[in-house]
């Protein structure tokens, strides 16, 4: 199948609509502004620098609280938009750190993926594209994270659950959705074991199930979110009791 011509960002953006709508910022089309390379994601200095940055903000916080809400605002700007495109849009956004680019905020954060202007974006078997994703940016960004940044793998693995999971949710509602691509996703989140074999990191990141509405689930791991300053308390979809939280505070 010949590369579908890259669809302007208005166009791309038509597919964000109801509460995915807050995410259509975070596909950006090459305008020439600053941008990070994907690569240097695995740099340790750069990751650091990014990392201090978020931290200057939370004044007071926790230093693991700061490195995981950094990666739930990556996570949640690389991931939802990759999936929203592939599931209803039929193409494969570049999300690889091989080879992918990525919008910053000024404070460090991710603001979203970049897609250069006159690159076609291939159609996008869904199975290849979760490899991209997992594969290709996840597991290696996790690694390093979880080996300098003393954070455990298994909290940012369920990190990028939940964010895969909402908008997997937020696609499968949505008629425009492939079918075939969202079984797959589906079975991403659920599987024990992933396509080679290996145990899958994303089962079981939520309870009772990634499928169930997010609203009736509970995170197997806490994000740590409770020890930074000023930041709302995730209620029940924490697992800690409430009271080891305000302890904590």
């Amino acid at each position: 199948m010949a590369p579908v011509p890259v669809p302007a960002a208005f166009d791309l953006a038509g597919l964000f609509a109801g509460d995915l709508a807050r995410f259509a910022g975070s596909l950006r089309v090459d305008d020439g502004a600053a941008h990070l390379d994907g690569r240097r994601l695995l740099e340790l200095a750069t990751l650091r620098e990014l990392i201090d940055r978020f931290g200057a903000t939370q004044a007071g916080g926790e230093p693991r609280a700061i490195v995981s809400m950094w990666s739930q605002w990556h996570f949640s700007n690389t991931i939802v938009p990759a999936t929203v495109v592939q599931l209803l849009g039929g193409v494969g956004l570049p999300v690889a750190l091989e080879g992918g680019r990525f919008a910053l905020h000024d404070n460090g954060c991710t603001a979203g993926v970049v897609i250069p202007p006159d690159h076609p974006l291939p159609p996008r078997q869904a199975k290849a594209g979760l490899e991209s994703l997992t594969d290709g940016h996840l597991s290696p960004l996790i690694a390093l994270l979880a080996g300098h940044f003393g954070v455990s793998a298994k909290l940012l693995w369920n990190n990028a659950a939940v964010s895969l999971a909402w908008s997997v949710q937020q696609c499968a509602a949505d008629p425009r959705v492939d079918r075939q691509g969202l079984a797959e996703a589906q079975a991403l989140l659920t599987a024990a074991l992933t396509p080679a074999g290996r145990k899958n990191p994303l089962d079981g990141a939520l309870r009772p199930s990634a499928l169930a509405p997010m609203e009736n689930c509970q995170r197997k791991i806490c994000c740590l979110r409770y020890l930074l300053p000023g930041m709302a308390d995730c209620g029940s979809f924490c697992p800690l009791p409430r009271h080891a939280r305000a302890a904590a505070a």
